[in-house]
């Protein structure tokens, strides 16, 4: 008697498949879970001096304390000799500096190579706030280029001539920028008008609010403004013009003065209006492909690929509050021989210090060399 044998069950072709799927889900999963790891290890916060050590001159108080002749009540003091003026003494002072806490040079280059835009950011990982200041352009600033009567505009321009080339641009750039904050800046981001403009395009442009009628032409620049009032959305080479726009000419001679001031504050207006969009759009993840080849082809930087990540890597915990915080550098007045903005010292040193200062300590009026 032959005993029944259990017959294959055959697997069907849907089972295969869904079979051979989910495998082929884990085995994605387990890369990417290696990939993301190693990323995770390859992304650290960028390394910077944790102090510095600067150079200032020691405030010193009369120590010649008053002399009395006995018997006559008659109270001298001792007059110093002015002869020889006596040579300033200095002190070294270190400056710890806030840990996670980084500035960055932003600037942007017109046709003559001039810093037409120029910015200072900074972001501190540990509270998680992001910070600009805007740089008028004809903010005046010493520079051992001078007497004194520099525009911060042409520093970049300058620092580039007698061989410095880009180097000794940026070089010049951050040394007179330092003049007026008090530090030089970690890293620079060179941009140009191109990048500006693809950036818009690839996030599918940017809503602004356009105040009155701009128009403006320069064919030198082969630069033509011509928008119109009320809320739009704004193309790459339209949000450009916004940006660029500072004064009227024959074409529409009203409000002639407006100020580089109020083209700062469209600078800022756009630059929170591309991060929000950037940040707050699930669909803009498919914009990386873009940015990357804007970030090759138009962006010059002293940051690491592995650096800028890091910084990326933090912005979805910007999310939370306010994004970006933005300011204009104060200025006491305008010197029109020339056309100069004047800094304010002591509007500088309280603005500084309560946003982008990267030291543990307060900078010091010592620190800034302000024309007066």
């Amino acid at each position: 008697m032959q005993k029944n044998r259990p017959k294959n069950k055959r697997k069907s072709p849907l089972r295969k498949l869904l079979t051979a799927f989910c495998m082929t889900i884990v085995v994605v999963l387990l890369i990417a879970g290696g990939v993301y790891a190693a990323y995770r290890n390859l992304v650290r916060p960028p390394v910077v001096e944790d102090a510095v050590v600067i150079r200032l001159p020691v405030v010193t108080q009369p120590t010649t304390a008053p002399l009395t002749e006995p018997g006559n009540g008659i109270i001298f003091s001792e007059i110093p000799d002015r002869d020889e003026p006596e040579e300033p003494a200095y002190e070294y002072v270190r400056f710890e500096r806030r840990p996670l806490f980084y500035t960055i040079l932003v600037y942007g280059l017109d046709v003559g190579f001039n810093a037409d835009t120029i910015m200072l950011a900074a972001f501190d990982g540990q509270t998680q706030q992001a910070y600009l200041i805007s740089l008028p352009r004809d903010t005046r600033v010493y520079s051992n280029r001078s007497t004194g009567r520099s525009k911060l505009v042409v520093s970049y321009s300058a620092g580039r001539q007698n061989g410095g080339g880009h180097e000794g641009g940026v070089a010049l750039l951050k040394d007179e920028v330092a003049s007026l904050v008090g530090f030089r800046p970690d890293f620079y981001v060179r941009v140009d008008y191109r990048a500006f403009t693809r950036v818009v395009d690839a996030v599918g442009g940017v809503y602004v609010t356009i105040p009155f009628r701009m128009v403006y032409d320069d064919p030198y620049q082969n630069l033509h403004i011509n928008l119109f009032p009320g809320r739009q959305r704004l193309n790459g080479q339209q949000a450009l013009h916004f940006a660029r726009f500072r004064q009227f000419n024959d074409y529409c001679p009203y409000f002639r003065n407006f100020t580089d001031f109020q083209r700062q504050a469209n600078q800022q207006i756009l630059i929170n209006s591309i991060v929000n969009q950037l940040l707050s759009t699930p669909r803009n993840i498919a914009t990386i492909p873009e940015l990357v080849r804007i970030y090759r082809e138009h962006v010059t930087t002293n940051m690491s690929v592995l650096e800028m990540a890091w910084f990326v890597d933090q912005a979805p915990d910007l999310l939370g509050g306010n994004i970006l915080s933005t300011y204009t550098l104060p200025i006491y007045r305008t010197e029109r021989q020339g056309w100069y903005e004047i800094p304010c010292k002591e509007g500088i040193l309280e603005l500084i210090n309560r946003t982008i200062n990267p030291f543990q300590q307060d900078i010091t009026a010592e620190m800034l060399r302000i024309v007066n």
